[in-house]
């Protein structure tokens, strides 16, 4: 159930292939089937970082498991090399936000997870 949510100012020239490509590469680096990630892309008209208006992102990842600072850092490194390339955004131009989540507080198909995996 891995979920990346990227929120910017900038928006990609083809959001759907960017979603697309995003999942594919969020999926290897998160370490679960793409068949389970969630990756979502939002543009707002206003983002602020470091004092100013120029393009930035806030990213957040959520998993049950799998979140660790090694995967973490790799994942944080591949992603912006994506946002870097589509959105015009460095390095430096916005954070990323990773939460572990239980089983038990994730639903799906009519339950939780912690129900799915009994």
């Amino acid at each position: 159930m891995p979920i990346l949510e990227i929120t910017s100012n900038r928006a990609p020239r083809d959001v759907e292939s960017f979603v697309k490509t995003l999942s594919a590469r969020f999926a290897e680096a998160i370490g679960k089937p793409e068949s389970y990630c969630l990756v979502t892309f939002t543009r707002v008209d206003s983002l602020y970082f470091a004092g100013n208006g120029a393009a930035g992102f806030l990213a957040k990842v959520g998993s049950i498991g799998h979140i660790d600072n090694e995967r973490n850092a790799s994942l944080t490194a591949l992603i912006t090399d994506v946002l870097k390339k589509e959105l015009g955004t460095g390095h430096d131009r916005g954070y990323f936000l990773f939460s572990d989540f239980t089983a038990a507080n994730i639903g799906f198909k009519d339950t939780t997870f912690a129900e799915l995996s009994k």
